[in-house]
């Protein structure tokens, strides 16, 4: 199979938030945790646009459902995980949480893509795409709070396996 002839329009959004989420992750490891946070945001703008287009111009098919999972993985999953790490050094207990979280992300996605699409059972991925640019922004004027984010992690990663019924909101 060719892959450009695989490749739609909307697939370049997806491309752009699997960009970002990378993005997002060198900075983080390059110490610029401010826009590492804002890429994790942008990603989200990338994945909400991926899909409306896909929607409006008829392009929604498995190649398309397939690297948009793979790519909010990166984008928000390893991305907020990586950003508490560089910010943090967290020893053991945060490195097993960030694992648990980044899991978590995995099979709801794995969850997801198997799935018939008609709304979402467990807490969609990208929501971490919002929260933790939200948490570092709250980080900035009230230090301490990064102790609680492997809280955060366990929540979000329990969230994300849960059997929650979640209708669409994009």
């Amino acid at each position: 199979m060719n892959i450009l002839k695989l490749m739609k329009l909307a697939d370049v959004f997806t491309v752009g938030n699997l960009c970002c989420g990378i993005l997002s992750i060198l900075l983080a490891i390059d110490e610029q945790y401010g826009l590492s946070a804002t890429l994790l945001m942008l990603a989200v703008v990338f994945d909400v646009l991926d899909g409306k287009i896909a929607g409006l111009l008829h392009q929604k098919n498995l190649f398309g459902k397939q690297i948009d999972s793979m790519s909010d993985l990166v984008s928000f999953g390893v991305a907020p995980a990586l950003l508490y790490y560089a910010m943090s050094s967290p020893g053991i207990f945060g490195i097993v949480v960030t694992l648990f979280f980044i899991s978590c992300g995995m099979l709801r996605l794995a969850r997801y893509n198997i799935s018939d699409g008609s709304g979402f059972v467990g807490v969609p991925i990208t929501v971490n795409g919002v929260l933790f640019p939200l948490l570092f922004v709250l980080l900035i004027y009230f230090p301490g709070t990064l102790d609680y984010w492997p809280v955060v992690f366990l929540l979000q990663g329990f969230l994300m396996i849960s059997t929650l019924k979640i209708s669409r909101i994009f």
